[in-house]
């Protein structure tokens, strides 16, 4: 089913439902595969946690339902860390002007113990609170009717990005950046979810929001790749890769906050005000 508001939703109420059930369904399905991938799950909770958060400033379960929904990918999170180390390392290692990086970079992949399969445990009990979840989410209740309903939640995630945006370009710190991530991810989120009230105009504010979450996720799995390589190379290599980190981490911090200024160069208030006109227009 589509991750968006719909015409057929009555309420703000059925909408949180209808797509909340939706997605941990999804979730649940997978996580009986044979072999299930371990992003597609934690993907299936953080589209669920985005829609939560659009809605809670209205919805008095949020805080309960958010700290269920993290534990849940909580117990998975170590298996993504895996496959995230080995994608970065594949990607600085291929060729380009640093080639002893790039060598480094593919050393370590290759001195790196083979990926665990995911645990039958970790997974079982991943579906189990997962459909605890999705149970209680037929009796989730938002208290406010309309636009309302969608704008105090959209106004607050808009807010924390600014803020979030301004403390990273200040620190330059990599949790400050990943601080921020959270709240483009979902404001992203948001977006999707509102995009039908007019989708010629919200589908590239989309895009945006996803290439903007793709470099400062990088850039993040790079802060925690860096952490590992003293782990798996002799000190000039892993040398040699540090600095290719540092060069690519510079590039993918630069080119965030020139798209996230950009992005969040208006403020939130005539934001909101206009996506609410295009709503009322929507639903009329």
């Amino acid at each position: 089913m589509v991750y968006a508001i719909s015409p057929d939703d009555k309420t703000p109420t059925k909408a949180l439902r209808r797509i909340a059930r939706s997605e941990l369904g999804t979730a649940v399905k997978l996580a009986d595969k044979p072999d299930p991938s371990v992003h597609a799950l934690r993907k299936a909770i953080k589209k669920t946690r985005g829609l939560i958060r659009l809605f809670a400033p209205h919805f008095s379960d949020f805080h309960k339902e958010n700290d269920a929904l993290a534990e849940a990918a909580r117990g998975i999170s170590s298996l993504r860390d895996d496959e995230v180390m080995r994608a970065s390392l594949i990607r600085l290692g291929r060729e380009g002007p640093d080639l002893d990086g790039a060598s480094a970079a593919r050393a370590m992949l290759d001195a790196l113990p083979a990926t665990p399969p995911p645990k039958e445990g970790d997974i079982s009990t991943f579906a189990k609170r997962v459909t605890e979840i999705r149970k209680r989410a037929k009796d989730w209740d938002v208290t406010e009717k309309g636009w309302p309903a969608y704008e105090a939640g959209l106004y607050e995630t808009l807010k924390d990005c600014r803020k979030r945006l301004k403390t990273a370009q200040e620190s330059r710190a990599g949790l400050d950046l990943h601080h921020w991530r959270t709240r483009v991810k979902q404001h992203w989120y948001h977006t999707r979810l509102l995009a039908p009230i007019w989708p010629e105009m919200l589908h590239p504010r989309e895009d945006a929001l996803d290439t903007l979450g793709e470099l400062i996720g990088d850039h993040h799995d790079l802060h925690v790749l860096e952490m590992k390589v003293p782990e798996h190379l002799d000190p000039e290599r892993a040398e040699a890769l540090l600095a290719l980190i540092r060069t690519e981490s510079a590039r993918l911090e630069a080119e965030a906050f020139t798209l996230g200024a950009r992005i969040f160069a208006e403020p939130p208030e005539p934001l909101c005000d206009r996506w609410g006109a295009w709503f009322d227009l929507w639903k009329a």
